[in-house]
């Protein structure tokens, strides 16, 4: 089911793991962040993201990926992508389920609109991130494809 939520990709670099640290190092100019969770593994982050919470009281980024390297047995890295659940859905989800219960308990009748709410506002929420997902995913590529 995750599969379907996060987007997973990957590429293969024409070098060893260690070649293309030393890239990542000397190639300083990109348009997104880049941090090193460990040896063979990297956040990267978008400069720019719509729709995200980003406040400095929430411990949230904008659109970001993992990346994690994996040496194959021709002398190549495999850079495999993925992206996780963003938080933002998690709350919009909550969010609506108190209305949904706070109409229930209550003598107030919801508008008939608001049950509609959440199936589109999370379609409409999932499709802008996964845009931008696939927007960093490329940029990431074509950072590490032109030496």
């Amino acid at each position: 089911m995750l599969e379907k939520i996060t987007l997973n990709d990957s590429i293969e670099f024409d070098g060893t793991p260690s070649e293309l640290r030393e890239l990542i190092r000397l190639k300083k100019e990109r348009d997104f962040r880049l941090e090193w969770i460990d040896n063979s593994t990297f956040k990267f982050v978008s400069n720019f993201s719509a729709g995200t919470l980003i406040f400095n009281y929430l411990p949230t980024e904008g659109i970001k990926g993992f990346a994690k390297l994996t040496e194959t047995e021709y002398g190549k890295t495999k850079v495999e992508l993925n992206t996780k659940i963003r938080v933002e859905l998690f709350l919009f989800t909550l969010i609506f389920l108190i209305i949904i219960m706070v109409g229930l308990f209550s003598n107030e009748s919801l508008p008939f609109w608001i049950y509609g709410l959440l199936p589109i506002g999370l379609v409409w929420f999932w499709w802008v991130y996964r845009i931008q997902e696939k927007d960093l995913f490329r940029k990431l590529k074509i950072y590490i494809e032109t030496e």
